[in-house]
Parts: structure tokens; C-alpha cells; sequence
């Protein structure tokens, strides 16, 4: 067995523990959501039964980075899979460590760009930053900071990094060269 060969199988295992982690993550999102709706809607002293629904499963979202192709916001059944998650992010980059892919399901009163967690690696988040901020970027004044801004507040948080080149005023050559300095998170 070649290196390549190991290298692939190390791979695999480590997707096989990412897959379960989030299956985990995903039960005990389920489960504490249940705890937390029962104690909320349950009268005082009334037993309360909760049964599983059988019908279509709630949407989940998530959000890829790291590894992935196309790091960003997915929104998926409960019942996807892994694998189904990982092509939807365009797959792993080859080359990169599987492991290094980052996955955070979402809740459903989270805010996914909590100022708290504003810059990933001291990238300047583009769902929260201010026409200041933006300004920093490489080729972006404050018309083209103003234009983001407009676009974030009309369309809503941007799902990917990707999502910049329907600004106006941003080109394909702006968006490589500020790739690497944003985030959505």
C-alpha cells in the first residue's frame, strides 16, 4: 500500500468520525430542543408526552468551513447525510486534511454571525462589519463598502464568500483578491 493509498484511507476514517460527530450533534440539538419546549409549554403538574412526528423532518442548517470547497451556510433535512453535506460544499479541497473541514449546525434562535465570533483568523466578517471595516479590504472604498452593506440589508447575510460578486461594483478581480481577508462568520 502506497502512501497515497494510506493517506486516503486516514481520510476516510477521519470523515467516518466527522459524519458520526455530527449525527451526534444533531440528536442532542433534537433532544434539547424537545427539553426546552416541554418545559416552556407544559401546565403546571400535567404530564406531558412527547412522541416523535413522523411526518417531513424541520430543515437544518449548517455552516461548512474550513476544508471545503465552498465554505458557507447549507440548509438540509434532517435526515441528509454526511456525504450529502460535503457535496453540497463542493467537497473536500484535495490536498487538505478532512479533519480540518468545520461544521456548526445552527439553531433555530441562533444567530449565526454573533458578533462575538465576528473574525475567523482575523478575517473581517462581511455579515457584520461596518462601512469602516469593509474599507480596509484591498480595492474597496466607501462606495463599493456602502454597496455591500446595501446588498447584505436587501438580500439578507451572505451564505458564502462567493456571494460578493452580485455587489455592484464588484468584479471577479476585487473578489480574489479580498477572498482571503473575508468570512460569513
Amino acid at each position: 500500500m502506497d502512501d497515497e493509498e494510506k493517506a486516503w484511507g486516514t481520510g476516510q476514517k477521519r470523515l467516518h468520525v466527522a459524519f458520526w460527530a455530527v449525527i451526534a450533534l444533531l440528536i442532542v440539538a433534537i433532544a434539547a430542543g424537545a427539553i426546552v419546549f416541554v418545559s416552556r409549554h407544559s401546565g403546571a403538574g400535567e404530564p406531558v408526552e412527547v412522541i416523535p412526528s413522523s411526518g417531513p423532518s424541520s430543515p437544518v442548517e449548517v455552516y461548512l468551513s474550513g476544508a471545503v470547497a465552498a465554505e458557507g451556510i447549507y440548509t438540509f433535512s434532517q435526515d441528509s447525510s454526511l456525504v450529502d453535506v460535503f457535496q453540497r460544499a463542493g467537497g473536500v479541497v484535495e490536498g487538505l486534511d478532512p479533519i480540518k473541514v468545520k461544521v456548526r449546525v445552527l439553531h433555530a434562535d441562533e444567530d449565526p454571525f454573533d458578533r462575538e465570533d465576528e473574525t475567523e483568523g482575523g478575517k473581517i466578517n462581511i455579515n457584520t462589519a461596518s462601512a469602516e471595516e469593509l474599507q480596509t479590504l484591498y480595492g474597496i472604498g466607501p462606495v463599493k463598502a456602502q454597496a455591500i452593506i446595501d446588498y447584505r440589508n436587501e438580500n439578507g447575510f451572505f451564505h458564502s464568500v462567493d456571494e460578493l460578486i452580485n455587489v455592484s461594483g464588484i468584479g471577479p478581480k476585487t473578489l480574489e483578491k479580498i477572498r482571503d481577508q473575508v468570512t460569513v462568520v
